[in-house]
């Protein structure tokens, strides 16, 4: 069973779309037992859809799969997550 520490850091990183079947299944797992966790990830998709619905009105994109968003949505992920730019 991952600890709500664990859960919270695959969550917030979107490294769970990428992470083996067995880990996915256990952070549902958890999400389905945790209530705190789901408000936790509930809250991160409210705050990234209005940091894409702000990016796109800043920018005057057409929508969210414009290239100058995915550029800037990439370039602010990165500098949240500490990584290196590739720029």
């Amino acid at each position: 069973m991952l600890t709500c520490r664990e859960v919270t850091q695959l969550v917030g990183s979107d490294s769970v779309r990428v992470a083996p079947l067995r880990t996915r299944l256990a952070v549902r797992l958890h999400l389905v037992m945790c209530r705190h966790c789901r408000r936790y990830r509930r809250e991160l998709q409210v705050i990234g859809a209005a940091a894409r619905r702000h990016v796109s009105t800043l920018f005057g994109a057409e929508s969210a799969d414009d290239e100058r968003v995915l550029r800037i949505q990439s370039a602010a992920l990165r500098e949240i997550r500490g990584t290196p730019t590739d720029d």
